[in-house]
């Protein structure tokens, strides 16, 4: 076997440990990012679950007042005290020590309260929102307590003598909005005489308390949804094909510290810091994953089928479920500033990068690195994660190319990278006779060519 081909990523793995093998242009991926949409929290209850998605971009006070008590677990085992019908259902305010059942609970128990939070509000009192209660006559005396508008109550909440109410958030599915309405028709008890005078209009459930067990995070995926890891193509655009390099972007969908690629039994982890990344079930290899970014690798299995649900779960809480078209081919060219476009990842024999301050010359071997290169041959197959060994798997598709300026180029080896993950494309080449400067690079396998932008510098 010809010496290039084993050739590592050495000038790329900045003293990275081998546990920790990928390239520096594959982890440098992660970027932070402002999202337009606000963090989603489930409110698990004993009638159903309602999925709520904040927003901090209207109300920052506000939603920072209602997740410090999330935080601090205030709002476990509180219960719906008051529910007038056609109206609001309201909560926030007690808990339950004793279960949820009403014998056996002498009284509801007050939860503390914080400081209260001055009034924001912005956003009109409409079915579904949540907003927060506050005491009469004392608009920024919010605390603990909390409402689901129940209808569209603008004109009595939003302008009142009592100050507007300040929204905070809304749910955001019809599943939700279900669940609010059955706990909006449930019986209404006067308990006053019994717990006092805030449980005057208690919603009951059989003999229990409408009781909020907890309030948690839900794992959401957000704009701009699923992308190339090489090129940031819009996977929306592309599809997903096997074995290609992905990053996902969401909310809760991982640990707030970034986690970085873990091998377990010298394969590639598919859970990492508590987050799987599911395609039809089947759970993906994970480079990183943090809070709003993370990076798997598609399984090879998925060329079997022409479209593809993708989950992520974040430490067993699903989010929502995207549809994507499989297609047999998305190469890219990862490139040294994680942008998709500029220098692209190419490397001497001796391990030097070659940019626009470093140009190759004619006639030198380089190595380029990319993915997508599709589903290899079945001779040559490897498992998901795999670190590629002896076993060198090249696509199924034999018809693979380096464009250079649009034109053919021989290759000397197209196909996994020795030493480097399942997936990660190799393509060694000779340099042709070309004028210095800058000069176009993609590759093809089939009928699928790399994004354009991606730069060989030549002297």
């Amino acid at each position: 076997m010809p010496d290039w081909v084993g050739h590592p990523l050495s000038a790329l793995k900045c003293g990275l440990p081998y546990k920790k093998f990928l390239p520096l242009f594959v982890i440098s991926a992660l970027t932070a990012l402002s999202q337009t949409n606000g963090p989603t929290y489930r409110f698990h209850t004993n009638v159903g679950d309602m999925d709520v998605m904040l927003t901090p971009s209207v109300a920052p006070q506000t939603v920072a007042n209602f997740l410090a008590y999330v935080n601090a677990g205030a709002y476990t085992n509180t219960i719906f005290h008051r529910s007038v019908p056609g109206f609001v259902i309201q909560g926030g305010g007690y808990t339950v020590n004793n279960g949820v059942q009403i014998a056996n609970n002498p009284s509801p128990v007050k939860i503390p309260e914080n400081p209260s939070v001055v009034n924001e509000f912005n956003v009109s009192n409409t079915r579904g929102t949540i907003a927060m209660a506050q005491p009469a006559n004392s608009p920024n005396g919010a605390t603990d307590q909390w409402f689901f508008n129940l209808t569209n109550n603008g004109s009595q909440l939003d302008t009142t003598s009592n100050g507007p109410f300040a929204v905070f958030g809304h749910i955001i599915n019809n599943a939700g909005l279900t669940i609010m309405d059955r706990i909006a028709a449930l019986p209404v008890t006067d308990y006053s005489s019994v717990f006092g005078a805030d449980f005057s209009a208690l919603p009951t459930s059989g003999t229990n308390f409408v009781t909020v067990y907890s309030i948690f995070p839900v794992p959401t995926l957000t704009a701009p949804g699923f992308q190339s890891a090489a090129s940031y193509a819009a996977s929306s655009t592309t599809g997903i094909s096997p074995g290609e390099f992905l990053v996902i972007y969401g909310q809760s969908i991982g640990p707030a510290i970034l986690s970085t690629l873990a091998l377990n039994n010298g394969v590639v982890s598919t859970n990492l810091g508590g987050t799987q990344v599911l395609f039809n079930g089947a759970p993906a290899p994970m480079i990183y994953t943090s809070s709003g970014q993370i990076s798997c690798i598609a399984p090879y299995n998925i060329s079997d089928f022409e479209t593809i649900n993708v989950t992520v779960m974040y430490n067993g809480v699903a989010s929502n479920t995207l549809v994507f078209p499989v297609q047999p081919a998305n190469p890219a060219i990862f490139t040294l500033n994680a942008s998709g476009s500029g220098d692209g990842a190419v490397v001497r024999l001796d391990g030097s990068i070659v940019s626009a301050k470093n140009p190759a010359q004619v006639g030198d071997i380089l190595e380029l690195f990319g993915e997508g290169y599709g589903a290899p041959t079945s001779a040559t197959s490897l498992n998901d994660g795999q670190i590629v060994g002896t076993k060198l798997p090249v696509p199924a598709d034999p018809t693979t190319w380096l464009l250079i300026d649009g034109t053919k180029v021989d290759t000397l080896y197209f196909g996994g990278a020795p030493s480097l993950v399942n997936g990660v494309l190799q393509v060694n080449f000779k340099v042709p006779s070309l004028a210095p400067g800058a000069h176009q690079i993609q590759l093809q396998v089939g009928s699928r060519k790399s994004p354009a932008g991606v730069t060989l510098y030549t002297k």
